[in-house]
């Protein structure tokens, strides 16, 4: 099994940032990124089940509308 450093190395290779993964697990990008820099082992609760979720399933980050008047 992956380290939970790694998981989160694969998920920001496929597209996803640190605010917006935080934010898909329910914690902190702080805490998030504590974990990705081994400053604390892993996430706790319910945030551990949806990030290997979200590496499992290989989900793909959530797209920003683009705002009016802007050209993709």
């Amino acid at each position: 099994m992956k380290p939970w450093s790694e998981r989160i190395a694969d998920l920001q290779n496929d597209g996803w940032s640190l605010t917006a993964l935080a934010s898909a697990i329910g914690c902190s990008p702080q805490a998030l990124s504590d974990i990705k820099q081994g400053r604390s082992q892993e996430p706790r609760g319910m945030a551990a089940v949806r990030l290997h979720h979200l590496h499992l399933s290989g989900a793909k980050p959530p797209v920003d509308p683009v705002p009016a008047g802007k050209v993709a």
